[in-house]
């Protein structure tokens, strides 16, 4: 049975909710302290993180890059997930929002593109941010980064597990398996990925060396430049019979430390989600997916690492490209 077809970011992301928004807690390091960016809303009159609605086609992920970048100037790319925020609006309206920590390099100082809607950007270090927030519960997105800065989580990198895209009917296709394309839909996935990748900006894009798995970083490879490294482990064959050199295959990509997307076949996540417990503690280990089929083609899981001698998950999410 064919997964439903993706319409809207609620759909994308799992989530039920009248509103949904997404923003982050842009943060840096100036003088050895830590400092988040707080921005002012003429029209409420508050100090907040910064967010926004998202717009019709847009997953929550791109929703927080296209908000950031126009409240404060800056372009980042996401890292470790924080708590969301859920409240009502309006006539009992429930409003969900998504918060990610982003790390700002630049030195310059924030622009936001409309001052009727941010008339102020300023950076403060954690106990001035605490105390200027307007809404106490956004302190709880300040909480979580502050401990993840304490414990290191806050410099981790993502490693992005993607299902490659709706491909051609196993049961149709009478030619070598490897060579099996993806459909129409399978290639609207992969073109949907391109936004979708690009909030977490990863570096290394690797695949099985299989058509269809190809096919689905395709575009994202030709919309960065970035080349796709195949690694015969990844595919169905090689895992079927030597599921410990995928096993391995996956954790020298993990120890190399950096943001990478992964993509490869529902028979082989059974093993990719092994390792991944491996280097987890039980709580996240259990939101790994464990039931076939996994995950729906195109979907991506960002499994968000903090770096050290033997790195470690420290969150989980899941996404799945606008399809539709």
């Amino acid at each position: 049975m064919s997964p439903t077809p993706v319409s809207n970011a609620g759909e994308s992301a799992r989530l039920n909710a009248d509103v949904l928004a997404a923003g982050a807690v842009l943060w840096r390091k100036a003088g050895g302290r830590l400092e988040v960016l707080l921005v002012h809303r003429p029209k409420y009159d508050d100090w907040a993180w910064p967010k926004g609605k998202v717009e019709k086609g847009e997953t929550l992920p791109e929703c927080a890059i296209r908000e950031i970048e126009e409240e404060t100037g800056y372009r980042v790319t996401l890292g470790l997930p924080l708590p969301p925020a859920r409240y009502t609006v309006g006539k009992k309206l429930s409003k969900h929002v998504e918060y990610w920590a982003a790390h700002v390099e630049t030195e310059a100082p924030p622009r936001p593109a409309n001052p009727k809607e941010i008339d102020k950007a300023v950076w403060l270090p954690i106990e001035d941010a605490r105390n200027k927030l307007t809404r106490f519960s956004d302190r709880e997105q300040l909480d979580r980064l502050e401990q993840a800065h304490q414990t290191g989580s806050l410099y981790g990198f993502p490693v992005i597990i993607v299902r490659h895209g709706k491909a051609f009917p196993r049961s149709k296709w009478h030619e070598t398996e490897q060579l099996r394309p993806l459909l129409g839909l399978g290639t609207r996935q992969s073109l949907a990925l391109t936004g979708l990748l690009d909030a977490w900006e990863p570096r290394r894009l690797i695949s099985s060396p299989w058509k269809r798995c190809v096919a689905t970083l395709k575009p994202y490879s030709a919309s960065t430049g970035r080349n796709i490294k195949t690694i015969k482990w990844l595919s169905e064959k090689n895992n079927s019979n030597k599921p410990e050199k995928t096993k391995q295959a996956l954790e020298k990509i993990i120890a190399k430390e950096q943001a990478v997307a992964i993509c490869t076949h529902r028979p082989v996540l059974p093993t990719v989600f092994r390792t991944l417990a491996s280097f987890a503690p039980t709580g996240l280990a259990e939101k790994l997916p464990s039931e076939d089929p996994y995950m729906n083609p195109g979907e991506i899981l960002i499994a968000y690492f903090r770096p050290g001698p033997v790195p470690r998950i420290v969150e989980v999410e899941r996404y799945r490209p606008i399809d539709t």
